[in-house]
């Protein structure tokens, strides 16, 4: 065969077919190599090999794989060498064939990149993917196995005791072999594990077995950490029996309502609870309206508000919901809220018998638990009430009536208390009879009462109220088989005085009241501006009366006391206290000794008046030789007898001043010898026993018992100036005072005459038996220095007659 023959043939050839001498040109190409390299033949014999394929030398000698780069792209290619033999012609021809390979290799590379792209697909699936071989050993493990149970791949590939640390329990362990074993497809189970760390892990596997398995592979298993959605889970079905319990359990009445078309409300259940709060069984009643299973809240604005919460889920809570039926009444608490679309709870609180309690409580807390009446609170209320009409309408009218009970401690002092409060139940029963039904009556405390007018048309409606009253009171009462008669002191504010408060009106009132009984108890007084500046002014005394002691505004006066018997001679002093105010100027004892006796500071007083008059006196004796038997008479309170230390401190004060007992005289008032009973009987008897001497004081303008004077430790009796001054007036004057001095006289005491201002007056008072006078007609009360004075023309006198005695003329007269 020719060259020429040999040419056609390969140029017939698919195969780039080439050859080059031993310096590397090129010699032959067929025409597919020039197709290949994009070439004619001419431009390509001569030309290096290297501008095609690499040289031998970058190439390992196995390597028939090159890259061939024709106009810019490269061709991955199989270049086969072989040389020719040495016959050949030329000789030491090299000759070479190319396969290009490109298109395999970019089949290759696309498939090692899909294998790459499913690894790491599988390898970061949210799913847990491991497959097993036939003998059960874990064949493949991807990377979410790894982060939940903490084992990595080389702890876990074909180890065989991987399961026990998987599935520490032996039974456990072989129960889940045994499903890795069945031979069904699509088989789920849930399957507790144990992960690296210890922790349990609950894990949802699917197993599926390979319809054309990888070798050594039996199945895949893929799985789901449901963990968190177990422990959810169990959450919930606790949080339901949770709610279940609550619901069945709940001392609250739980109702659900259905928000059914047409917008009626639907009762879907209801709890024990709820049976026993309304008394009725809910099992018949679901599928029942709310009219019908809760009649007493099926107001139309609760059906409302009831509904609007089913749609659009917005809860409320009410406070006492009231209702009342035929027979009962009560109120309700309500919480209702959404539980879902459509359908709300509602939650209720019977508060029926809280608020009768509070209905009680209050009816308690402002009304008088004996008479049932308003109490002071009820009372200020409604006065308060007054005071707002008036403000806000001027021609608005009220009055306030303030009632004390007379001599009221007398009944619970003879009687008893059950008499007493038989007594105030039955005047408060009396005073609701006199006043209107929208009037208020009220009882203060102890025998006190207030009654309220409001709306009436003139103030002459109060006035005829309170002579209501006084006719109700009139009527005697029937207490433990006896009548008693009551009266009371009555103090009446009306609306038309100006007050800022209820009880500025109280107080007012009150003080009327007080005024009323000063004068004489059983009387009205109504409030005046001038009552109160005249209250306050007392007030303020009371207030300047403790000052005034440590100031030494207080100061004595002596009145003599004269005994005309055989002859004539000075018998003692009365001590009488007077006060200089400051600002006032002269205050006689009849404005402050019932200001200091009604707030206790007349004892302080009596003993600063003993002290002061045992000082006096008993300087007096040492000068004044005559005076050696003089007594210093001063007046005892009643409130100084009962203190435990009344006897240490009259014995401090004879101590202190150097008096004698024999030279002391108490005058005690009648009414206060009384009443003081036997621990201030056994007081008097001891001062009677160290030498003091007792006078009674303005005998018989008080509540006297023979019987017991009799048993008293009394010296003298002491007439009344009133009886005195009325000597001349008549004969019923006369014998009284002949009866006291016979009742004296048969006790076996003397007899002083007090307010003696003529000679006819001593004149018949001596025909009558008395031996001892005191009064202007003597001398006036004198001070210190004028009575010293008096001691002396007394003692020069040598007994004088009334008519010589010092200060005895008329200017002296009252």
């Amino acid at each position: 065969m020719t060259a020429r023959s040999l040419a056609r043939i390969l140029d017939t050839l698919t195969l780039p077919v080439f050859a080059s001498n031993q310096r590397g040109l090129l010699v032959y190409v067929n025409q597919a190599a020039c197709r290949v390299l994009d070439k004619p033949a001419e431009a390509l014999l001569g030309a290096e090999e290297a501008l095609f394929f690499p040289p031998q030398g970058q190439r390992r000698d196995d390597d028939l794989e090159c890259v061939l780069v024709v106009n810019g792209r490269e061709h991955v290619v199989y270049v086969m060498r072989e040389t020719l033999p040495d016959t050949a012609r030329p000789a030491k021809l090299i000759a070479g064939h190319v396969l290009d390979i490109t298109a395999l290799r970019d089949t290759e590379l696309a498939c090692a990149l899909h294998q790459k792209r499913l690894e790491a697909l599988v390898d970061n699936l949210p799913l847990l993917l491991h497959a097993h071989d036939d003998n059960g050993r874990i064949v493949f493990w991807n990377r979410e196995c790894e982060r939940v149970l903490g084992y990595p791949a080389s702890e876990v590939l074909g180890r065989v005791d991987i399961f026990e640390r998987f599935y520490p329990d032996p039974h456990y362990r072989e129960a889940v072999r045994a499903w890795h074993n069945e031979p069904d497809c699509f088989q789920e189970r849930e399957t507790l594990m144990r992960a690296k760390d210890g922790s349990k892990r609950v894990i949802a596997w699917n197993q599926v077995r390979q319809a054309q398995p990888v070798v050594g592979w039996s199945c895949w298993e893929s799985g789901v950490d449901i963990t968190m959605r177990k422990a959810a889970e169990s959450a919930l079905q606790e949080s339901e029996r949770r709610a279940d319990t609550l619901f069945q359990a709940s001392p609250l009445g739980i109702h659900f309502y259905r928000l059914a078309p047409g917008g009626r409300l639907v009762l879907k259940a209801a709890n024990p609870a709820a049976d026993k709060i309304l008394h009725r069984d809910h099992a018949q009643l679901v599928g029942q309206p709310l009219e019908a299973a809760f009649p007493e809240l099926s107001s139309p604005e609760l059906r409302e508000r009831m509904a609007h919460t089913c749609t659009h889920g917005e809860a409320w809570k009410t406070g006492h919901t009231d209702y009342r039926d035929d027979q009962i009444a009560g109120a309700f608490e309500l919480h209702c809220f959404q539980t879902e679309p459509g359908v709300c709870a509602c939650m209720f609180i019977d508060h029926t018998e809280q608020k009768r309690l509070e209905t009680r409580l209050r009816h308690q807390a402002l009304h008088d638990p004996l008479t049932g009446i308003a109490n002071r609170s009820l009372c200020v209320e409604r006065i308060d009430t007054a005071l707002q009409r008036v403000r806000r309408r001027p021609d608005y009218r009220y009055a306030v009536i303030y009632l004390d009970l007379d001599r009221f401690k007398l009944i619970n002092d003879t009687m008893g208390h059950a008499a007493g409060d038989a007594v105030l139940v039955e005047i408060a029963s009396r005073l609701r009879a006199s006043v209107r039904e929208l009037d208020t009556v009220a009882r203060m405390g102890g025998d006190e009462f207030v009654v309220v007018m409001e709306e009436f048309d003139s103030y002459k409606r109060p006035i005829q109220a309170i002579r209501r009253i006084h006719e109700a009171m009139a009527v005697p009462i029937p207490v433990q088989g006896q009548d008693i008669t009551i009266t009371a002191s009555i103090g009446l504010a009306l609306g038309q005085t100006a007050a800022a408060s209820a009880e500025e009106v109280l107080r007012n009132a009150n003080l009327a009241m007080h005024r009323a009984k000063s004068m004489g108890r059983n009387r009205v007084k109504s409030f005046t501006p001038s009552l109160l500046a005249q209250t306050l002014k007392v007030v303020r005394l009371e207030n300047e009366m403790d000052r005034a002691l440590s100031r030494g505004e207080f100061y004595l006066e002596f009145q003599p006391i004269i005994q005309i018997g055989v002859g004539q001679q000075l018998f003692g002093f009365e001590a009488l206290a007077r006060w200089k105010h400051p600002e006032r100027g002269l205050i006689m004892p009849g404005e402050f000794i019932p200001i200091a006796e009604e707030s206790g500071k007349v004892v302080e007083l009596g003993y600063w008046a003993l002290r002061e008059g045992s000082r006096i006196l008993n300087r007096w004796r040492e000068r004044y030789p005559h005076l050696k038997d003089a007594m210093l008479s001063v007046n005892l309170s009643p409130q100084q007898v009962p203190k435990p230390d009344f006897l240490p401190r009259v014995r401090e004060i004879l101590t202190e001043t150097g008096l004698p007992a024999r030279n002391l005289k108490f005058e005690v008032t009648e009414t206060a010898l009384m009443q003081g009973g036997t621990m201030v009987l056994n007081k008097l008897e001891e001062l009677r026993d160290m030498g003091v001497s007792f006078s009674v004081d303005d005998f018989g303008t008080g509540y006297s018992s023979l019987a017991y004077l009799t048993r008293l430790p009394l010296d003298h009796l002491k007439i009344d100036l009133s009886f005195v001054r009325m000597l001349e007036c008549g004969k019923e004057n006369l014998e009284i005072v002949r009866a006291i001095i016979q009742l004296a006289t048969s006790l076996r005491m003397d007899v002083v005459a007090e307010g003696v201002e003529t000679l006819s007056q001593q004149g018949i008072l001596r025909d009558l038996g008395c031996e001892y006078f005191q009064g202007y007609l003597f001398a006036r009360p004198l001070g210190e220095g004028k009575a010293e004075e008096f001691l002396r023309r007394f003692d020069m006198a040598l007994g004088p007659v009334p008519s010589a005695l010092p200060n005895s003329n008329p200017e002296n007269m009252p």
